[in-house]
């Protein structure tokens, strides 16, 4: 039941983004999404009670303004049809579905730190909730009307008895279909394994890798004309996430000082400083310890007594005994 909970939140996410990807190139979609950088640390802050330090910042300032460089080229250069809407709006919806996805890794990580739960079976129950959220949405949104022909599908929002119809008149899309499907499901297998060993703040800067491979692939199939503009917002965006992620270590200003490694290693020399306290010839006297090893060896002694009666295997700390 307490799945349906992060089911919601992706409910949310997962539509806008889709509503958005009808308005925006593929790659200035995906690279819109590296938002969630920044969104996830906040949230994490606030209900996780995670610390961030000053290389997590440093990195989030780079892709804050790589994904602001993105979003200007592509508002700058917008395609051809514009029949699904404006970029801007599209560009705002993915925005705004962050702090939803946002939400989603911080409630999956906060439940998958108080109980055990299967990557797959997470999978399969957020699934059952999901489809439970669509098959209420659905029906609903067919029914009401609207008259904007951007947004609009036959005068209606939503309009699925169509979808069906267009998957029977082309096979293709019916195969497209399943492949998303499949490759969504392995998707978030993989990002709720991450979350469970990781964390969701390395689970959402993980995610940005796929941004280099959609927009190399988007422009070599034709998909989006190449802007060279893209590239420095891209740059800066990956540097942002390598940063974040201790990919990338930067030894100045302190950069290198909070890092897991660093972080372990002063652990560790604390942990070693402190045995080597306790047992060199400068520790503090401890006068329970003589008291403690005269006891032990009366428990000893008492131990090894044999005789009929219960009397006679007593413990000497045994308060029985008095």
């Amino acid at each position: 039941m307490l799945l349906a909970i992060p089911a919601f939140f992706d409910f949310f996410g997962s539509s806008l983004m889709f509503v958005a990807l009808t308005m925006t190139p593929a790659s200035v979609y995906q690279m819109m999404r590296g938002f969630i950088n920044v969104v996830t640390p906040f949230l994490s802050i606030i209900f996780l009670k995670r610390k961030q330090y000053i290389h997590h910042w440093f990195g989030v300032v780079f892709i804050v303004v790589g994904v602001c460089g993105v979003g200007a080229v592509a508002m700058a250069y917008p395609t051809e049809d514009n029949s699904h809407g404006s970029v801007g709006l599209g560009i705002l919806l993915v925005i705004i579905a962050q702090f939803f996805t946002g939400g989603l890794f911080v409630v999956e990580e906060y439940f998958l730190g108080d109980y055990y739960l299967d990557p797959m079976k997470v999978v399969g129950l957020e699934g059952m909730w999901g489809l439970s959220y669509y098959l209420l949405a659905l029906p609903i949104m067919q029914a009401v009307h609207c008259s904007s022909t951007a947004y609009c599908d036959f005068g209606y929002i939503e309009n699925s008895s169509y979808a069906f119809y267009q998957m029977a008149d082309n096979g293709m899309i019916i195969f497209y279909t399943f492949a998303c499907m499949l490759s969504i499901a392995f998707f978030n297998v993989c990002g709720i394994t991450t979350t469970k060993v990781a964390s969701s703040a390395q689970r959402a800067t993980i995610d940005t890798s796929r941004t280099l491979v959609i927009w190399v692939i988007s422009c070599l199939l034709g998909f989006e004309i190449f802007h060279y503009e893209s590239i420095f917002g891209f740059i800066l965006l990956v540097f942002g996430t390598l940063v974040y992620n201790e990919i990338l270590v930067l030894p100045f200003c302190g950069l290198d000082k909070n890092t897991r490694v660093a972080l372990a290693a002063r652990a560790g020399a604390e942990k070693r400083d402190q045995n080597y306290m306790n047992t060199s010839p400068g520790a503090p006297y401890d006068a329970n310890r003589n008291k403690r090893l005269l006891q032990k060896q009366k428990d000893a002694h008492y131990d090894k007594v044999d005789g009929e009666g219960e009397d006679f295997h007593m413990n000497a700390s045994d308060n029985s005994a008095k």
